[in-house]
């Protein structure tokens, strides 16, 4: 009888270490899913990023080809991209690293704030900027989805810049 009463002990315990090991598997499984999910999604919107950063050195080398060209006085710049990013012209006091105490234009990826320091400060961290001699201070002009246009006037010594 006592031996019939230790084994059944045994068995209900074998069944519950059985149960907390598959339960520890089940659990390291769910966090390895897990981690492996946001792995991916990192690198997804890592992605996404670098690409919006290669069509804005785009938009922007087409934009500094057109300032630059001595021959045009007014010229049109197509399809800048890309969306949620902002042009911004530095004239003032304040302005980006990046322009070294100069006039400048930025591409800036933009955040949902009034223009000010702290939009400066974001064009510190995520912006592409040419410094631009005799640019007219303008309003932010936004990207909007999928694209905009502006027109580039020159003259004499002023760049105006506006959105068409």
């Amino acid at each position: 009888m006592k031996e019939n009463r230790r084994k059944q002990f045994f068995i209900k315990n074998r069944r519950g270490f059985l149960l907390a090991e598959e339960t520890l598997k089940i659990i390291l499984a769910v966090i390895a899913i897990s981690f492996l999910a946001y792995f991916l999604t990192s690198l997804y919107f890592n992605s996404i990023n670098n690409q919006k950063t290669v069509n804005a050195e785009a938009s922007f080398e087409r934009i500094k080809d057109v300032i630059k060209n001595q021959e045009s006085t007014n010229e049109t710049v197509l399809d800048i991209t890309p969306p949620s990013w902002s042009l911004f012209s530095f004239v003032g006091e304040e302005k980006p690293n990046s322009c070294s105490g100069q006039d400048c234009l930025c591409l800036c990826y933009h955040i949902k704030l009034n223009f000010g320091s702290r939009q400066i400060k974001e064009c510190d961290k995520k912006s592409i900027c040419e410094i631009v001699p005799g640019l007219e201070d303008f309003e932010e002009i936004k990207i909007k989805s999928p694209s905009i246009s502006i027109e580039v006037l020159k003259l004499g010594d002023k760049i105006i810049i506006r959105e068409k």
